[in-house]
């Protein structure tokens, strides 16, 4: 049994939760819970959890300066927030997943499913890396800085469609209709970009999937985006993306 802590700021997310894991997943335990921040440090080194289910933002402030405190590490994170602020690089990189509230069954369960397979192949979290990488998130304000001959550009996210490999070049599609050529790979260019907003579904693309306008199916399938370009999805992250779609609120 994975031992399972859950910490959100209101009791009913803690019971609903806890409700969906004792429903549709067998194979964990919940062992704590808090809805008080002062409580999460002793809370999780006296439990040692193997899987915290995180909120963000409390009323006495946000989680991470008390992660900041914990002398063990050894877990794995899935963040569950109210919030899109937070949802950048560092989560596709440290943490399982996001869930954004309200929850349901299917992405509780679905993100809990990759905690699991994550715990098989891979080490726990490193929570100063994670840390680190969500408060340069922030200081960015949704922005990423894309090296120009003339200096760096900042170019906010909402504006870009798609960014395309070419070798060791990455060209990045925008709404205004210009594209842009950087020296940077397709992955070190994935690795600047919110983890919500985009997904790779190709080898050579990385899409917004605020872009999307329809998805054809096929094989992989492929993505219809709104400047009217049509992206391959590779049949290895088709599931993926769907998953990610059936999940997105809709306008």
């Amino acid at each position: 049994m994975i031992r399972t802590v859950i910490i959100d700021d209101e009791p009913k997310n803690i019971k609903l939760i806890a409700g969906i894991i004792h429903d549709h997943c067998p194979g964990l335990e919940v062992t704590g819970s808090t809805d008080d921040l002062m409580e999460v440090v002793p809370l999780v080194q006296n439990l040692k959890p193997e899987l915290l289910l995180l909120d963000i933002e409390f009323p006495s402030g946000n989680i991470f300066p008390v992660l900041n405190k914990l002398n063990f590490n050894n877990f794995q994170v899935i963040f569950i927030t109210a919030h899109n602020t937070y949802a950048s690089e560092a989560f596709k990189q440290n943490a399982v997943d996001y869930i954004l509230k309200p929850v349901t069954v299917e992405a509780l369960v679905y993100a809990i499913k990759r905690a699991e397979a994550k715990m098989q192949t891979s080490t726990a979290t490193d929570i100063s890396k994670l840390l680190d990488k969500i408060k340069a998130g922030l200081q960015h304000g949704g922005k990423i800085p894309i090296p120009s001959a003339e200096g760096i550009l900042f170019i906010n996210e909402d504006e870009i469609i798609r960014c395309e490999a070419s070798g060791r070049y990455t060209f990045i599609h925008l709404l205004n209709g210009k594209k842009l050529t950087v020296s940077r790979t397709l992955k070190e260019m994935e690795d600047q970009l919110d983890a919500v907003q985009f997904f790779r579904v190709h080898h050579s693309h990385v899409i917004n999937l605020n872009m999307i306008k329809k998805y054809h199916r096929g094989k992989g399938g492929t993505a219809e985006l709104s400047d009217g370009s049509v992206v391959e999805v590779s049949s290895s992250r088709k599931d993926d993306l769907l998953n990610i779609l059936l999940k997105r609120p809709t306008a």
